[in-house]
């Protein structure tokens, strides 16, 4: 009875010469490794940058325009809800502000449009009574933007 050879290396290896012979040798390496080299380290350094840029743009544009607080909210009864919020927005804008008033399982039982006119004020406090299909919990501005006139 004969006993198996174990590859050099240990069970499980294959020895690489007859992986050459069966696959084909790899090329060796000619130079240096991408990140050695300027142009290709040029080109992820650059694009790093726009990624970045890009990510600081976002950030920035994202703070911008009007912004609101809530002040107050009433549920007058099962079909109407009260708020009373504060937009600070640049003098002169037109702002558009969406109203909403929620239920006990946060479905949407109430919306509401409100157009604050263009003024030479920045501050601005409004006063609205939301109509809704069933009882609210609670009512509050969901966006503001501003709007061309």
């Amino acid at each position: 009875m004969s006993t198996p050879q174990t590859p050099p290396g240990g069970p499980g290896r294959v020895d690489p010469a007859v992986l050459a012979a069966r696959y084909g040798r790899r090329p060796p390496r000619s130079g240096p490794p991408w990140y050695r080299r300027p142009v290709p380290l040029a080109a992820a350094v650059l694009g790093a940058l726009l990624v970045l840029a890009y990510g600081v743009w976002v950030a920035v544009e994202g703070t911008r325009g009007p912004s609101y607080t809530e002040i107050s909210h009433r549920i007058v009864d099962d079909r109407t809800a009260e708020l009373r919020f504060a937009v600070t927005r640049e003098a002169g804008t037109a702002v558009r502000c969406q109203v909403h008033a929620l239920d006990g399982s946060s479905a949407e039982v109430g919306l509401l449009q409100v157009d604050l006119p263009a003024s030479p004020e920045t501050d601005v406090q409004e006063s609205v009574q939301v109509k809704t299909t069933s009882r609210a919990v609670t009512v509050g501005v969901e966006s503001c933007s501003a709007v061309s006139p």
